[in-house]
């Protein structure tokens, strides 16, 4: 992440009312977008929900050690630890957002289960093989060298270990027209990333870096009411973004966020874009009961909404 990642940082920094305040970050724990299912309408409790439906997916059990790539404020690391009893290490490279998360795992209890720490996650500096999970929600799509996120997931990984990354993949078939890749370029550029990959990328990347069992599922029809959510800021607040950004009223960061925010919708509705949860395993021999098949998009497995 070394090439933008002071882009990230500020970005973060940025950000951070819109996210607490627009979002309801801090009463979330999340940074992501929501998944709603036929029982949620509610979008902090969408929030939460994507933690227990991505846990499902990759078969998440008290006896795992997960590494959350790009933790956030720590939401996901901490719900998973708190369900499951099982043992968390965020990393992240945005300061506030790693003190955050250790003050909300003290108040959740479960500091004891999960650490964070300031670091790179394409160079985490952890043992290898330590981790059974890699989990990078929204995440990997802020790195500049994606190649080098999944050749330290294979390394830090145990045998056998699964690897989860959910986040916006660009449609391969039709490619974007030109004036849909300056739209997707205007998107990128507000939100801190760097590009953006297709399927076929993916699954060419991750069987280069070693990975087996690979699985894509598109699960944009469960996230696009949080779309929705984000579609009726924009509304709200984007007319004045640019010339607010002009006047100085509005700094260089919120007023990029909001004007990158709309051509991400103006992309989706075009499907330019989808959003969709990529799992895949390192190989193993693997023992009987081995959790971690991929659950198809409805599943609706318990999670905690603390």
């Amino acid at each position: 992440m070394s090439a933008n990642r002071q882009q990230v940082v500020d970005y973060f920094e940025g950000t951070r009312w819109d996210y607490r305040h627009l979002w309801r970050s801090e009463k979330a724990g999340a940074l992501h977008f929501g998944f709603y299912d036929r029982r949620i309408r509610n979008h902090v409790t969408a929030l939460r929900r994507m933690t227990g439906y991505l846990a499902s997916v990759v078969g998440i059990t008290p006896e795992d050690r997960i590494m959350d790539a790009g933790c956030g404020i720590g939401g996901c690391a901490i719900r998973i630890a708190d369900h499951f009893g099982c043992r968390a290490t965020g990393v992240n490279i945005t300061p506030f957002q790693v003190a955050a998360a250790r003050e909300a795992a003290h108040r959740a209890g479960v500091d004891g289960l999960v650490e964070f720490v300031e670091a790179d996650f394409t160079d985490t500096g952890l043992p290898d093989a330590s981790h059974t999970v890699v989990w990078a929600l929204e995440s990997v799509v802020h790195v500049d060298d994606k190649e080098a996120f999944v050749r330290e997931a294979h390394r830090v990984l145990a045998p056998g270990g699964r690897l989860m990354i959910a986040e916006y993949l660009v449609r391969e078939d039709p490619a974007p027209t030109p004036a849909q890749e300056e739209e997707l370029a205007t998107w990128c550029r507000g939100w801190a990333m760097p590009g953006l990959l297709t399927a076929g990328e993916y699954e060419r990347l991750l069987h280069k870096q070693g990975f087996e069992d690979v699985r894509i599922v598109d699960i944009s029809p469960y996230v696009a009411p949080s779309l929705h959510r984000l579609r009726w800021l924009v509304r709200l607040l984007g007319p004045t973004a640019p010339a607010f950004r002009r006047l100085g009223v509005l700094a260089p960061v919120p007023a990029d966020n909001l004007i990158a925010s709309a051509a991400q919708i103006r992309m989706f509705d075009a499907g330019a874009w989808r959003y969709q949860v990529v799992t895949a395993r390192k190989p193993a021999e693997p023992a009987a009961g081995t959790p971690g098949d991929a659950v198809p998009p409805g599943h609706t497995p318990a999670e905690p909404t603390r």
